[in-house]
């Protein structure tokens, strides 16, 4: 087993999480516009669907989906529809209290960050093209080093996302303190969904 592969498997990983991407942003947006509590719940929602991803990748199922267009690009539309719902449904309830929304839907957020992530096959396809740059062992086979690496991938991506939610919900609480920023903070909500539909089509 070569530890040095593991060792530039995590930190290539931990510097590939900490780049701007959607799902971090999304993580900051939740921490701002509705707090701690859902931005966690959202985090660990996400990175849980990076576990379900190895798996797929483990069993082939990624592979089968990214050579098939018409899969692979219905997974995409279904992502694209998913979106535009939440932009619906942000805009629908901006002018409910937010402690009102946390307190109905506190235990739905890691569902959506769940959803979010496996209706974005994209990650399959890193996954598909990174793990295998990173095989450490000669005795073990692939798909048991490929669920070790998704594993130290979770590990770390969970570790980085729960430590964002937790700094950004600093920049609720002042955003709470200002009556124009708590009204409209709906807009960037709204402003971070629409990016994530980019980011999914193109």
């Amino acid at each position: 087993m070569d530890i040095d592969i593991l060792i530039t498997f995590f930190l290539t990983s931990l510097l590939l999480t900490l780049s701007p991407g959607p799902d971090i942003i999304y993580v900051i947006s939740q921490s701002i516009s509705k707090g701690i509590k859902p931005a966690l719940m959202t985090s660990l929602g996400l990175t849980f669907g990076l576990l379900i991803h190895t798996f797929f990748v483990t069993i082939g199922l990624s592979l089968i989906i990214s050579e098939n267009d018409y899969i692979f690009n219905m997974i995409k539309l279904l992502g694209v529809f998913y979106f535009l719902y939440l932009i619906v449904l942000t805009f629908k309830n901006r002018n409910i209290k937010k402690e009102s929304i946390i307190e109905n839907n506190s235990s739905n957020h890691f569902f959506r960050g769940l959803i979010m992530n496996l209706l974005n096959p994209k990650v399959s396809l890193f996954f598909i093209a990174f793990f295998p740059s990173f095989l450490f062992h000669n005795n073990l086979n692939n798909e048991i080093q490929f669920l070790i690496l998704g594993s130290i991938f979770w590990m770390q991506a969970t570790f980085v996302f729960l430590s964002v939610s937790l700094i950004s919900s600093n920049l609720n609480l002042l955003s709470n303190r200002y009556a124009y920023v708590s009204n409209n903070i709906y807009l960037f909500e709204i402003g971070v969904y629409i990016f994530i539909v980019y980011w999914i089509v193109s």
